[in-house]
């Protein structure tokens, strides 16, 4: 990942998470000289052919199935009772026309830690994203430090009431200890009152430390970003320097379906928050699910790095919040199959995957893609090897491997470099093996870039110890944000 990471499932974000997709830049673009002629010059039959089937081009795209599932093969060995289920969503990569309304809530960590040049960067970056928002967006500026507090309200911007968020803006200071649990607890509320109109809702944190005041557990903290995606709030959550808790903010991401970017010098603020705010009007859709429902003579055990959860019948949902153009999400389902002897011999479905969103082009229409995960047993052994899902094979070695270098991330923190080399040993293992079952070149290509990845940790933990302890912290956070962007956030 690179020095800036963001992290959207994930998936992720990732889901994420682990945010992958891209997102045109915010920079000013050149007026096309005026017409010399009085009079509206008229598109050519040509040209508005043209539109007309480029549009028609990106509706088809926009209405196609977006979503994938595959068992780890159309074929099993009969000893099997247990499988991975892979689930994947690719959205189109479709520039939306236009974005739904936003309401974004501003939460600043201003306790004294924040001193210099972050609270200086934060200012800059806080006012870059206001200046970047669309007139009509809805947006609050909070802080916290020893308690929660509203500077700005939920404002409709305008000119003048822009003029006001910015002034405010320059004006935070720092002091006191992190109260997040009150700062994030505030931004939600103000989040759930959205007005319908605006369907695209975010709360974005920046913060440099620890929760030190209130409740400040990332179990705690993470629940308040559970509720809030109940009513479309998702989280993005910049940790600055090298004193802030991975654990929350990885929490905050992932059960928000949100992104999390580690940014190693203050200065990087107003870039990410740029590219944040691009991501963001690349949206397409919002309020977005996976539903996965068993077939008979199977049952769902629990899904592997991301929220899931249980609803009638066994099935499980995993909510993926709002999707942009491009973006890619994953995640591993683990099935058991209950009647062995149906699947012996013959193609039998797993599980029906469902999509369902909003769309954010179309009215807020709500939409629902489906498809069919299915398998059979069998004692052919040259056959299950020929009948692999590339796709699934390999979200399960990157997956796994994400978890590994978080796991390594945490050894290194604790001083167990010997043991972070050894976890990240055993990912290179893991991608390895599964290199030589994947066909897929696209897949192949993924899980050789993660191999990458995977030696450039295992070298910097191996390097880690002559390095001063505020070099090992900034190494271990960069590991921790290169595994929460495989998992997709």
């Amino acid at each position: 990942m690179r020095k800036t990471r963001g992290v959207g499932f994930g998936l992720m974000l990732a889901l994420a998470g682990t945010a992958c997709g891209t997102a045109g830049g915010a920079g000013a673009s050149a007026k096309a000289p005026a017409p010399t002629t009085a009079e509206p010059v008229a598109p050519s039959g040509a040209a508005e052919a043209s539109a007309a089937e480029a549009a028609d081009g990106r509706r088809a795209a926009r209405d196609g199935i977006w979503i994938g599932a595959a068992a780890e093969g159309e074929m099993l060995t009969s000893s099997t009772r247990e499988t991975f289920l892979g689930v994947w969503v690719d959205v189109p990569e479709i520039r939306p026309e236009v974005r739904p309304p936003m309401e974004l809530a501003l939460v600043i960590d201003t306790s004294g830690s924040m001193a210099g040049a972050k609270i200086e960067n934060a200012r800059r970056a806080a006012a870059t994203l206001v200046n970047d928002l669309k007139d009509g967006d809805i947006v609050a500026l909070d802080t916290f430090s020893d308690t929660a507090r509203t500077v700005v309200p939920p404002t409709r911007l305008t000119a003048e009431s822009r003029a006001r968020l910015l002034h405010a803006v320059g004006a935070l200071g720092v002091s006191g200890s992190t109260n997040m649990f009150d700062g994030l607890t505030l931004a939600e509320s103000q989040v759930a009152a959205a007005p319908a109109t605006h369907s695209l809702r975010r709360i974005v944190v920046i913060s440099d430390g620890i929760a030190n005041v209130g409740p400040s557990s990332p179990e705690t903290l993470g629940a308040i970003a559970e509720r809030g995606l109940r009513f479309r709030a998702q989280i993005t959550s910049l940790g600055v320097g090298n004193d802030y808790d991975e654990r929350t903010l990885n929490a905050l991401a992932v059960r928000s379906s949100g992104r999390l970017y580690h940014l190693g010098e203050p200065r990087e603020m107003a870039n990410i928050l740029r590219s944040e705010l691009a991501l963001l009007n690349a949206t397409i859709a919002s309020d977005s699910f996976v539903e996965i429902v068993p077939a008979p003579g199977v049952a769902l055990v629990g899904a592997d790095g991301v929220r899931a959860d249980w609803h009638d019948g066994g099935s499980l949902r995993i909510p993926l919040g709002a999707l942009h153009a491009g973006q890619h999400r994953e995640a591993l389902v683990r099935v058991r199959i209950t009647d062995p002897a149906s699947f012996e011999g013959q193609t039998r479905s797993l599980a029906s995957v469902r999509l369902r969103f909003r769309d954010a082009q179309d009215s807020d229409l709500e939409r629902v893609q489906e498809v069919v995960a299915r398998t059979q047993l069998t004692g052919d052994e040259a056959a299950v090897a020929s009948h692999v899902s590339s796709r699934t094979k390999a979200i399960v070695a990157i997956q796994e491997s994400a978890r590994i270098q978080m796991a390594a991330a945490q050894r290194l923190n604790d001083g167990q470099f010997m043991d972070a080399d050894k976890e990240l040993a055993r990912a290179e293992a893991s991608l390895a093996a599964q290199a030589r079952v994947v066909s897929a070149p696209a897949e192949k290509k993924r899980i050789a870039e993660a191999q990458t990845r995977v030696a450039a940790a295992r070298a910097t933990a191996r390097a880690m110890p002559s390095k001063p302890k505020a070099a090992q912290r900034n190494d271990a956070l960069e590991m921790n944000a290169s595994g929460m962007k495989d998992m997709g956030f």
